[in-house]
């Protein structure tokens, strides 16, 4: 590939993160920026090969050093060596990121799209350690960056652990080549799973589809996706009422309502990580079946219309996470909202929950859980609701 396109891609998704939350402070902003580009541009001109000793060595070192500092900084969130820990781990994953961008380019030289993802890395990364600084300094801090570094160590610590193991991830590979290659039988296929391998130069493990000209990797059990979720779940922290502020409570939020933090988040569990391993599968079965018929190209069917489907799911299942745990909206609200005034009577680092629950007490509403008091309308409201 042409190392002008990663390039382009690189520098404008950069520049948008930068505009986004620090177009209000100039030289923050130029800071920021100059250190993003300037890393992004030295891992292009690096350009190592795929696999070589060293590369993996500075990628695997700048990984465990992200991971850990960020564990540490999470559970430590409360005292001020939590934001500097938190600082130590952001900067090391977000490098390691941009360094996966020349690796990336050098394996698959057809697909550019995950540029999209690495490059602007180290630039969120960066934001989110400044804020980190701050809080060390004194201010308030953002309890939605605590629930990132969270979701952050249990998504990657589990993810790698998958990656970068191969007994880990060679069951799970070959469990989803197996149940591809069954479902795809049912549809008209002749397919069988051929014994796992090992590729040295990706560092991963590979399961042929005989019968097809398909292998599946780790990407292709959706794991990414699940641990995002699993991440979330485990990283959200529970808020009183975190339903206060909605106009209108529907039905199924005001069951949600009657369950207890755990309860819902294990619902969540439910609802998500099952429907995702399903249409995962469903998405694997379709590119069998649109290269091997020679209907499209792999790069089309993989690259484009399989990420597609795959973030439409995605987006679905969020809005369904959103109603049953809302503290998960609100806080990844807060995170796009970072570095943005707050409005007249807000003070500063106020999170989108406390928010709500303020407004809500000034316009004389309250809203609780049905088991401790349903919802109590204004003066202005015609008449009130009991359970």
């Amino acid at each position: 590939m042409n190392q002008a396109v990663p390039f382009i891609i690189g520098v404008v998704c950069i520049t948008a993160i930068c505009v986004h939350f620090l177009r209000r402070e100039p030289k923050v902003l130029a800071l920021v920026y100059l250190w993003s580009t300037g890393m992004f541009i030295a891992a292009l001109a690096f350009q190592p090969a795929p696999g070589e000793t060293i590369t993996m060595f500075l990628l695997d070192a700048a990984l465990i050093i992200g991971i850990v500092f960020l564990a540490a900084g999470w559970l430590m969130y409360g005292k001020k060596i939590g934001h500097l820990l938190t600082i130590i781990g952001w900067q090391a994953f977000g490098i390691y990121w941009i360094m996966e961008v020349p690796n990336y380019i050098s394996l698959h030289p057809e697909d550019p799209t995950n540029v999209i993802l690495y490059a602007p890395a180290l630039a969120l990364f960066t934001v989110f350690s400044v804020h980190e600084y701050r809080a060390y300094k004194g201010e308030k801090e953002n309890r939605a960056l605590k629930f990132m570094a969270g979701l952050t160590f249990v998504g990657a610590g589990v993810y790698f652990l998958f990656a970068k193991v191969p007994p880990f991830s060679t069951g799970l590979i070959w469990a989803t080549a197996s149940q591809t290659s069954w479902l795809y039988n049912l549809v008209g296929g002749h397919t069988a799973v051929a014994g796992p391998t090992f590729d040295p130069i990706t560092n991963e493990v590979v399961v042929p589809i005989g019968g097809s000209s398909i292998s599946i990797i780790l990407a292709c059990t959706a794991i990414e996706a699940i641990v995002i979720f699993l991440g979330a779940f485990i990283a959200v922290e529970p808020r009183p009422e975190p339903w206060k502020g909605y106009k209108k409570l529907s039905p199924r939020i005001k069951r949600y309502m009657k369950m207890s933090s755990r309860e819902r988040r294990v619902r969540a569990l439910l609802y998500t990580i099952p429907p995702i391993w399903v249409l995962n599968l469903v998405r694997n079965v379709s590119i069998l079946y649109l290269v091997d018929n020679d209907i499209v190209s792999f790069d089309l069917a993989h690259g484009y219309a399989g990420k597609a489907f795959s973030f439409i799911v995605l987006l679905a299942l969020a809005m369904i996470v959103f109603d049953l745990v809302p503290e998960i909206y609100d806080d990844l609200l807060d995170l796009y909202r970072l570095g943005r005034p707050g409005k007249k009577g807000e003070e500063k680092g106020e999170s989108v929950g406390e928010r709500a629950r303020k407004k809500t007490m000034h316009e004389g509403k309250e809203v609780t859980a049905p088991g401790a008091g349903d919802e109590k309308k204004g003066p202005s409201e015609s008449e009130s609701e009991e359970e």
